[in-house]
């Protein structure tokens, strides 16, 4: 015997799950990366929700910012700090708002974006952003629509394509029914406008970016498929796309090869 629920009942569970849907889950800190954080300068800067976790390390050298993805945090960028100040950089990481230590409770990509002018402002200009997959759609968005300083080079891990396209993903996790997602979907385009959403895309934006870049992602990545990378370094002509296996979505960022690849990108 099915269940009947009432359109009341329906707009509430869809009120629900688009709190949940923007709301990022925690990332769980590692020892290794909590001593490594607690090595930089700490600080805490003002955004219009509150205040940003930020961490840097080094004191001279071209700067280096690390984004971190959705439900990541600036402890999962931790693997390239060692790598980066060897080589001579000054490394730069937050936590995104919602994400972290920052302050927050749920985010999107257009209240994300302006954080970072508020940390090119405090750290200066940056020649390279490294940038962790829904962290690449942001930076893209912000080099482009928001007229972000452009760096000299551009490093992207698990690149994610599409906003929309996380909605069967979120589906298929929390196990939700049709009605409900496609309530959803409609309550999304409603507050942020169809044409809005549809026209942020890495596919869209990378074109517009002429800066090279240098793209990672593993062929057994279960959270950002391939394909995603693979439709965007085909648009986009200062890009290269290396496919690694065995890394999933968050092991090439504790790879030290990998590390040695985006280095030596970084200093040519």
């Amino acid at each position: 015997m099915s269940t009947v629920i009432s359109t009341s009942e329906s707009q509430a569970i869809v009120k629900k799950v688009y709190r949940a849907f923007f709301s990022p889950s925690k990332y769980e800190v590692k020892s290794t990366d909590q001593a490594i954080l607690e090595r930089g300068n700490n600080t805490r800067v003002p955004f219009e929700g509150g205040e940003l976790s930020v961490t840097t390390w080094g004191s001279s050298g071209p700067a280096v910012l690390l984004m971190h993805g959705w439900g990541g945090a600036r402890a999962q960028m931790t693997g390239f700090v060692d790598p980066l100040l060897e080589a001579g950089y000054r490394v730069v990481a937050y936590d995104q708002p919602a994400h972290g230590e920052s302050d927050g409770m749920g985010t999107n990509l257009l209240e994300i974006a302006p954080t970072m002018d508020l940390i090119a402002k405090r750290e200066g200009s940056f020649h390279g952003i490294i940038a962790h997959s829904f962290g690449t759609l942001i930076t893209s968005y912000a080099l482009v629509k928001r007229k972000f300083p452009p760096p000299a080079r551009l490093v992207y891990f698990g690149a994610f394509n599409q906003i929309m396209d996380s909605l069967p993903r979120f589906q298929a996790l929390a196990g939700l029914p049709d009605e409900i997602i496609d309530g959803l979907r409609a309550m999304i385009y409603e507050n942020f406008g169809q044409v809005v959403l549809e026209s942020i895309t890495n596919e869209s934006l990378t074109p517009q970016i002429n800066i090279p870049a240098l793209m990672f992602h593993d062929t057994a990545d279960n959270v950002t498929p391939i394909d995603d990378s693979r439709a965007i370094a085909r648009v986009w002509k200062s890009a290269r796309l290396i496919e690694t296996e065995g890394l999933s979505h968050r092991g090439a960022l504790q790879s030290k090869t990998i590390h040695e690849q985006v280095i030596q990108f970084l200093k040519t």
